[in-house]
């Protein structure tokens, strides 16, 4: 069974990042909210169990997670802060995105426009390609990982270490589609056309016929039919 923490909370680490609540957990790793002393500035920090320590490869495949997300931080993905060893463990530290999580939105009732999501689309697959250029694995996309910044979306960091499989991004486009289809506003411009988009997406068995960029030509299509309107 899991236990919820590693740490009693509130808990400082490393006199820098006080911990104070999980955000979720697995059998190797505990992520949790905290506040970055210094700056004053929310942070997600994730740390690997420490009884995880005594398995070498576990050890390896969370430090080289956190090199890939290093990498792979940016604009619209969030970024690591740093790798640090404290209370006889790993953690790595994340800047932690403030627009609530689409699966959320999605739950309180929420809908949006074909422009918002064809923007969110369009974000989601230059990501995936270039995780795909670095040949950095990633796991899987779901609507938990984009985030509404008002203005536009930010994408959790899925980098990990491992070898990608050329199916990723297709997954993650496919993932995206089925999860944004309950989501379309009917009454925004241009709903009709994204269905479409999306049906088609799910409808194909062939990924050969539907790459990515495939996919990324349909979108800047659908943005270049909503901006003339």
């Amino acid at each position: 069974m899991l236990t919820s923490s590693v740490y009693s909370l509130p808990k400082l680490l490393s006199g820098q990042y006080m911990l104070t609540a999980v955000l979720r957990e697995t059998v190797d790793t505990v992520v949790y909210a905290a506040t970055q002393k210094d700056l004053r500035r929310e942070v997600v920090v994730e740390t690997l169990r420490p009884e995880r320590m005594a398995d070498p490869y576990k050890v390896q495949f969370f430090l080289e997670s956190a090199r890939a997300q290093t990498g792979m931080g940016g604009k619209f993905v969030a970024t690591v802060l740093e790798l640090l060893y404290a209370e006889d463990t790993w953690h790595i530290a994340r800047e932690r995105i403030q627009g609530p999580p689409l699966d959320e939105l999605l739950a309180a009732g929420e809908r949006g426009s074909a422009a918002t999501f064809c923007e969110l689309m369009l974000i989601l697959i230059r990501t995936c390609i270039r995780y795909d250029i670095e040949g950095v694995a990633s796991t899987p996309f779901f609507l938990q990982n984009a985030h509404f910044m008002g203005l536009g979306f930010r994408l959790d960091n899925l980098a990990q270490a491992g070898t990608r499989d050329p199916r990723s991004s297709c997954r993650d486009i496919q993932n995206a589609a089925r999860e944004l289809l309950p989501m379309i506003d009917e009454a925004t411009p241009r709903a009709k056309d994204i269905r479409v988009i999306f049906n088609n997406i799910l409808s194909t068995s062939n990924w050969t016929i539907l790459t990515p960029l495939d996919a990324y030509a349909e979108f800047v299509r659908l943005q270049l039919m909503i901006n003339r309107a």
